[in-house]
């Protein structure tokens, strides 16, 4: 896997054929931030559903120790996650942004349910 991390990003990008190999070595914590009704069009398997909406008030009361991957629809919300995140303390290394969202992942083929 080759992360990318954008200057001033507090966040590590990843694509859709990195995430899905993570997914087969590692298996990450997936976070979906987009909304309940998205969500059930097609997500991916194993992702747990924390709307963006809600996500700040679920980071103050979790903690992140484990890589996590967060998706929305094109990587905007899931980017804000990232960054919200970040100003809870997560370290950075931890926080990966799924580049172009469930959009990428979809075109490019991969499993949903």
């Amino acid at each position: 896997m080759m992360p990318r991390k954008n200057e001033g990003e507090p966040f590590n990008q990843i694509n859709s054929s990195e995430l899905n190999q993570l997914i087969k070595d590692e298996q990450p914590r997936i976070i979906d931030v987009r909304e309940l009704e998205e969500y059930e069009t097609g997500h991916i398997k194993s992702s747990e559903l924390i709307p963006l909406h809600q996500f700040e008030g679920w980071i103050s009361q979790n903690k992140i120790e484990q890589k996590v991957i967060f998706v929305c629809q094109m990587g905007v919300r899931s980017a804000l996650a990232c960054e919200i995140s970040a100003a809870y303390g997560v370290d950075d290394n931890l926080l990966f942004n799924l580049d172009g969202g469930m959009n990428d992942w979809i075109i490019n083929g991969f499993e949903i349910e």
